[in-house]
């Protein structure tokens, strides 16, 4: 049977030496079991155990107990050998039981007759790099969430001022966010006010509405306000249907008709407030 991979002389002195000179991440070869025949400084560098630790043992050593227990490593080595190569991230372990984020790429050697005869499996810690990835994105994610604050005004009724642009991630933690406390609130009426949105295209539109149908089925009527003359213009033009959902042109106008749809309760609310 023929296999992609790396075609090798048969004592791969030559792959060796090459091994020994990476000290920045691990290299090493295996045999086409997944057992260890090689090791490298970078890979002590990485994982801790010397040469006499780990020659001769299973390469599954290196996995968490979940993934050495699933087959994980054997399943990696025969997508190496179908695919011609194999690359993935996940946890994996040094001999202090720590664990870090790995790239791992696998590929398969062959020899002259194209005969699968082991792999070179290249490793490197990529855990600096994902906390700082995860960083950002918890950044990204609590700017998203101040920029779309949920309002309680009256009792059943919410207002979601909508700010800046509003592309597909931050349109669904935007919707996200809003069923959240519409669950939390049992609200009846929410206001999406879009005074702050700078233009209305297709795709903002589309959001809206995917907003506001998602809390239709929680039960939720929703008003859109700062429809702006432009902006219904652009609406318009676009050829953008609101369907049944009701507008008005200022905040003002939307509370005032959301006080209508929630009856008495919270007129009553709202002239305490003013008494």
């Amino acid at each position: 049977m023929a296999y992609g991979g790396v075609a090798v002389d048969g004592d791969l002195s030559n792959y060796q030496q090459m091994i020994e000179s990476i000290t920045e991440y691990e290299v090493i070869r295996l045999d086409r079991d997944g057992t260890i025949r090689t090791w490298s400084h970078g890979a002590r560098r990485l994982k801790q155990y010397t040469a006499d630790e780990v020659i001769g043992r299973h390469v599954s050593m290196f996995y968490t107990e979940e993934d050495a227990r699933a087959g994980l490593a054997d399943r990696e080595l025969s997508a190496a050998v179908r695919d011609g190569r194999f690359e993935t991230e996940g946890w994996r372990m040094r001999k202090d039981g720590s664990r870090f984020w790995a790239n791992v790429i696998i590929s398969p050697i062959v020899d002259e007759s194209q005969e699968l005869v082991g792999f070179v499996k290249v490793t490197r810690d990529l855990t600096e790099r994902r906390e700082q990835e995860r960083l950002v994105q918890r950044q990204r994610d609590e700017i998203l969430e101040l920029s779309t604050p949920v309002i309680q005004v009256w009792d059943k009724v919410l207002v979601l001022p909508v700010i800046g642009t509003l592309d597909s991630m931050r349109a669904a933690r935007l919707t996200e966010g809003l069923l959240e406390r519409i669950a939390l609130e049992q609200a009846e009426v929410v206001i999406l006010d879009i005074s702050g949105v700078p233009a209305i295209d297709t795709d903002v539109a589309q959001h809206l509405l995917k907003t506001v149908e998602a809390a239709r089925l929680m039960g939720t009527e929703s008003i859109l306000s700062g429809v702006r003359p432009e902006t219904a213009q652009a609406i318009v033009h676009l050829g953008i249907e609101l369907g049944t959902l009701r507008s008005r042109n200022s905040l003002r106008d939307a509370l005032q008709l959301a006080l209508r749809l929630v009856g008495t309760d919270a007129l009553a609310e709202r002239e305490s407030i003013h008494a």
